[in-house]
């Protein structure tokens, strides 16, 4: 990192982390997010709002499931999880009464159809350097519930409902409110709609030819098209 002429990473919080790691000057390092494939394309639906079905992708423990399945206790919902849960999350998931379908080994056109059957995708990790599943949900047009911390909001922008994921209570609250008011759900959709723009691939694109012609330029090389 100290001896290249640019460092690209994929999120201010990915940028914050490298700086505290490593000292290098923060100009040499360029955001360039992760771009969302284009097969997240909008699938219409109608809410379920009588027994949601939630998507939760990932289970490695900064994804935060235990406290989600604790957040989720005594409300009327089906929870569909990616990935493979431990003893820890499968003893949260009964204890707190959990209806739940785990899923394993997905290809990328099963992943989309878990998108296409969900009322609402989850994502309050407790850490993340970006944070893709937002993105998708919001290409999708699934309102998406994440956390406020991390990564997370500057990804999400204003297009979800932001939660304090150390905070179960505050989880709860946030499922509870995007599942009963009608009008909240539609708006941050609506914005997710907008902010999805920002990791189109060929925008993305540009963003780093735009950087290696700067490199090639300071060497005296000829510049790329």
């Amino acid at each position: 990192c100290k001896h290249v002429a640019v460092v690209t990473v994929i999120s201010e919080e990915t940028k914050r982390q490298l700086i505290s790691e490593i000292q290098i000057p923060a100009d040499r390092i360029h955001v360039v997010p992760v771009s969302v494939s284009s097969r997240f394309q909008p699938i219409v639906r109608p809410f379920r709002s009588e027994c949601p079905r939630i998507l939760q992708i990932g289970t490695k423990a900064n994804k935060n499931v235990v406290r989600l399945a604790q957040a989720l206790k005594g409300m009327t919902c089906h929870l569909d999880i990616v990935g493979t849960l431990s003893d820890e999350i499968r003893k949260a998931l009964s204890d707190n009464d959990i209806k739940f379908t785990n899923y394993l080994q997905l290809t990328d056109n099963e992943i989309l159809e878990r998108y296409a059957d969900a009322d609402v995708v989850s994502f309050v990790s407790t850490y993340e350097g970006f944070g893709m599943p937002i993105v998708e949900a919001q290409s999708v047009e699934r309102v998406c519930v994440t956390s406020n911390c991390s990564s997370m909001p500057e990804v999400a922008g204003d297009g979800a409902c932001l939660v304090d994921p150390f905070d179960v209570s505050s989880i709860r609250s946030g499922f509870r409110k995007v599942i009963e008011d009608a009008g909240y759900r539609n708006q941050l959709i609506a914005n997710g709609r907008i902010n999805k723009r920002r990791f189109d691939a060929q925008r993305i694109g540009k963003d780093f030819l735009k950087l290696y012609n700067q490199v090639n330029d300071a060497a005296g090389n000829e510049r790329v098209t």
